[in-house]
């Protein structure tokens, strides 16, 4: 059943068996696995059904790291979460990303790869993809061609450096719009949306959650108590959440340790100067980013799959570099982006008499509206080419391109999601984020891109101008380093509550009926797209949730909706 909060009795208090927090990827991902069954489950989701400004704008919050997306567009305030804007891209996390390296501090998960794969097969069903294949040859075999064909990494040998990894591409599924009527239909489900928790109430000793707090804008405030709750509203929110429900701990919830917000992290992307492929028809298509993302949006066929170039684990550990990937991005696409961005940004802020209660100052929002004309304008051309390149691809026009990698980041907790002084229209502290990189970032990314150019290079499949070439060997500068929209690691896995905030099984240390899921539990973040491994953690908490509540089944299963509603 799906309910709008701002129609529940104030006052009232429902009781469940699970109360899910968030109805993003992984959130959706345990409601769906646990309809049609005997628990009674709350789903409690911020937005509505589509976006809004006003409801997006809840999402202020103050950067004071590197330069880093606003965070009221950084997220998606609505129900499907950051799956509303995704990409698609899906891969299984390598075997050496869950490894403890010696040149990655802090790196090693507590739980092997292994463990998680029964569950990477299975996300493939909730993400709408295809055979759970990721080899290269089974797939060029599929759609290998004349236009489709792989990079030559391999040397005389079959070794290399590098090796060619394959992403599947999902159509991409919007987990909000797919899944709401199957959400709609259990019985055993109450999904709320506008339902806004502000904190976490716990007993007097903060060993467990008896409730949790829940506002609506210009409305009533209720309450939900569970069995167990499960927290999944990404890696800002989480740790957010964690540190308002300071009324027992202080500190907040589960930061005993100082770890809650700690170790946040984004794919950082390093460009280098422009290249030319040699053989641009042969490998444009599989591996040129900005040409998949644009045929999608515009609904050109585009194979089901994406290539980049990655060090292989020889290649990390002999340089002691962190795990990568490395794609092509068309010279016009930096243009035709921003012009995309702009327009978000007219259709997503509120009016400029409400700009103020939402975070956003009415200067900031004079300036966003008096800048966004001028923005499209001035990409005009880039989005024009885009259009054009998509939709018509002319093989005979040589096109300039950069390589892209995107890096995993070193673990850092100085990177870190703290409070504000600055409070939301519920009297809130809002996040402030200190997205930082470290020193060794900045020189694994010059590495990796420096080895990758001269190894095309020396294969004959790019070419560079002489300029370009002597701008290749600066060394990458944080001022020029973007972003992927991927947060992560603020309440990070360990075993032992002094490095982790959740154990292996993603329960709050010394809380014993909170869970934590997402991304923001990863201990390290690899160099793939995330979703995958989120739903796949989701679908593994679930089966753990299940069992624990079904072993409770000495005390009667409390209704899902209280009477009064």
């Amino acid at each position: 059943m799906l309910r709008d909060a701002r129609h529940v009795l104030n006052g009232t208090h429902i009781d469940c068996d699970l109360c899910v927090i968030g109805g993003g990827a992984a959130g959706l991902t345990i409601a769906r696995e646990l309809a049609g069954g005997s628990l009674s489950v709350v789903l409690l989701e911020g937005g509505g059904l589509e976006v809004d400004g006003i409801s997006q704008a809840l999402y202020a919050g103050r950067n004071v790291g590197l330069p880093y997306e606003r965070l009221t567009t950084a997220r998606s305030r609505y129900l499907g979460g950051s799956t509303n804007c995704w990409g698609g891209f899906s891969r299984p996390l390598e075997p050496g990303d869950f490894a403890e390296r010696p040149w990655m501090p802090g790196s090693g998960w507590p739980i092997p790869r292994d463990t998680l794969m029964p569950y990477y097969e299975r996300s493939h069903d909730v993400l709408g993809l295809g055979p759970f294949q990721y080899d290269n040859d089974f797939w060029m075999e599929r759609v290998g061609g004349p236009k489709t064909a792989l990079i030559p990494v391999e040397n005389d040998e079959g070794g290399g450096d590098f090796e060619n990894r394959v992403a599947q591409l999902s159509p991409p599924i919007r987990m909000g719009e797919a899944y709401r009527a199957e959400i709609g239909r259990a019985a055993n489900i109450t999904a709320f949306l506008n339902a806004n928790v502000t904190g976490l109430d716990t007993n007097p000793t903060a060993t467990a959650v008896e409730r949790v707090q829940v506002r609506t804008l210009a409305g009533p405030s209720f309450t939900v108590g569970a069995r167990l709750f499960v927290l999944g509203c990404g890696g800002i929110e989480n740790a957010r959440i964690l540190l308002l429900s300071n009324k027992v701990q202080a500190a907040g919830l589960g930061n005993g340790n100082d770890l809650v917000g700690r170790y946040f992290a984004d794919h950082p992307r390093f460009k280098t100067s422009p290249i030319r492929l040699t053989r641009q028809g042969q490998h444009r298509t599989l591996y040129d980013v900005s040409l998949c993302l644009a045929r999608r949006r515009l609904r050109r066929p585009h194979p089901s799959i994406a290539l980049a170039l990655s060090p292989t684990a020889e290649l990390q550990e002999r340089h002691g570099l962190p795990n990568s990937r490395t794609y092509l991005v068309a010279s016009y696409h930096s243009g035709a982006l921003d012009a995309f961005k702009a327009m978000r940004d007219l259709r997503l802020l509120p009016s400029r008499h409400s700009c103020r209660r939402f975070g956003v100052s009415e200067d900031e929002a004079a300036s966003l509206l008096r800048n966004a004309g001028p923005r499209i304008l001035r990409s005009l051309p880039q989005l024009a080419h885009a259009l054009f390149d998509s939709t018509i691809d002319p093989g005979w026009l040589p096109r300039r391109f950069t390589l892209e990698t995107v890096l995993e980041p070193v673990p850092n907790p100085d990177s870190r999601v703290t409070l504000d002084h600055a409070t939301d229209p519920f009297g809130c502290n809002l996040p402030k984020v200190d997205w930082r990189l470290t020193d060794q970032d900045r020189r694994s990314a010059t590495e990796t891109q420096r080895l990758l150019r001269d190894d095309l290079l020396r294969r004959g499949l790019i070419s560079v101008d002489t300029d370009a070439a002597h701008e290749a060997t600066h060394e990458a500068t944080m001022a020029d380093v973007g972003w992927c929209w991927h947060h992560m690691g603020t309440t990070r896995m360990h075993e032992s509550p002094r490095h982790g905030v959740v154990d292996p099984d993603g329960r709050v240390h010394g809380v014993g009926n909170l869970y934590v899921a997402g991304s923001s539990v990863f201990p390290t973040m690899g160099a793939d797209h995330p979703t995958m491994t989120i739903v796949a953690l989701a679908l593994r908490m679930t089966d753990r949730v299940l069992a624990l509540l079904q072993d409770e089944r000495n005390s009667p299963p409390a209704p899902a909706v209280a009477a009064s509603l």
